[in-house]
């Protein structure tokens, strides 16, 4: 098969470097090209061979596990960005290339729609966001559905107890660790799931005046959608900040969910699976905690708020 957009980028002698970013850890580069007046984002990926990082030994499991994540992300765009609703923005992937390990992802270049990254989020900039997850896991949820369901992005995020046990080996935290597999059963056996982000970062958002667009599914699947909400908030806000906010805005994300359901006509009981996820919160923290203490266990991200629900959970199992 032959691509034509990627090819053309790569008989371009015009490349310039100022348009090309660096991956994470070295994994690849996303690069800018346009062809006409049509702009276009290429991402290139692949996993070094001495791939180091400076938290965690690689090792052969967590080296495929970062390639599954590439298989995962281009998974996503072929069998289910289409089904998308138009109030959950993605851009579109034009070409999806695999070969020896390298894949290519060519994307609308959503800059040209004037769309942008921000590193500070005001509370509108959070319920859009929190409104494009809401339309996100709408889309997907279902009652008793098992890993398999959405063929091979299993479960979703990239901290999910199953794909971490090199992590988990290092904890130091001994009740946390102790409960880690029951927090994990508690949150792999609820009535209702969906298909979540896994990496709903503010850096995986971009806003215009009137919208917000989402990106990079490489960590999407099964799950609770109170994880992308959490992984949200720890990228927004610190633990004075949660204190304050979480409770008014998991309102507010429930609310959005609800009507969208509604509007869908779904046959999901909305009360039911709001008081399940709402369960499920202080275990999505715990969770969460439990790959930070083992990856890196003074990360900032680890504060109060982290804690006291993690306490909640644990006094829970």
């Amino acid at each position: 098969m032959q691509h034509s957009l990627y090819l053309q980028y790569l008989n371009n002698l015009n490349r310039h470097s100022s348009d090309t970013k660096t991956l994470w850890n070295g994994c690849g580069t996303l690069e800018k090209f346009q062809i006409g007046n049509k702009k276009y984002a290429v991402k290139i990926s692949q996993v070094p061979e001495n791939l180091s990082h400076v938290n965690i030994k690689q090792t052969a499991f967590s080296l495929q596990r970062k390639v599954n994540s590439y298989i995962k992300e281009q998974y996503f765009y072929s069998q289910f960005a289409e089904a998308l609703p138009s109030a959950c923005l993605t851009p579109k992937a034009l070409e999806l290339i695999e070969s020896d390990g390298t894949f290519v992802t060519v994307l609308e270049d959503f800059e040209a729609f004037g769309f942008g990254n921000i590193d500070t989020a005001t509370n509108a900039h959070v319920k859009s966001m929190l409104s494009w997850l809401a339309s996100f896991h709408a889309n997907w949820i279902c009652e008793n559905i098992v890993n398999t369901h959405f063929g091979v992005l299993g479960f979703g995020n990239y901290w999910h107890l199953a794909t971490r046990p090199d992590e988990f080996s290092k904890m130091s935290n001994l009740p946390l660790k102790k409960a880690a597999y029951v927090i994990d059963e508690t949150l792999s056996n609820t009535r209702y799931k969906t298909l979540i982000h896994g990496d709903a970062k503010l850096a995986n958002f971009a806003f215009n005046e009137l919208q917000v667009i989402g990106y990079d599914f490489q960590h999407t699947g099964l799950g609770n959608g109170l994880s992308d909400v959490m992984l949200l908030f720890t990228t927004v806000f610190d633990a004075r900040q949660m204190e304050s906010e979480a409770s008014v805005l998991l309102d507010y994300y429930f609310c959005s969910l609800k009507q969208t359901l509604k509007a869908q006509n779904s046959s999901i009981d909305c009360d039911a699976l709001e008081t399940e996820w709402r369960n499920c919160w202080s275990f999505i923290w715990a969770d969460f905690y439990r790959f930070l203490s083992g990856w890196r266990p003074a990360h900032p991200k680890i504060n109060s708020y982290m804690k006291r629900q993690t306490q909640i959970a644990l006094s829970n199992c």
